[in-house]
């Protein structure tokens, strides 16, 4: 995967992530972006078999 595709993908995840909730503080995005960078991060280690 490259950076962009990396980049790409965590961008979607958040965005999949904010579609769930109406009302946000700053804290909640902060943490849900967090989540969404983590996830794609575990995506592209389990892609390349990383243990």
């Amino acid at each position: 995967m490259k950076t962009k595709d990396l980049l790409k993908r965590i961008e979607e995840i958040f965005h999949e992530k904010l579609q769930s909730k109406t009302g946000w503080g700053r804290n909640e995005i902060t943490s849900i972006y967090q989540a969404s960078i983590n996830e794609a991060l575990m995506e592209l280690a389990d892609s390349i078999n990383i243990s």
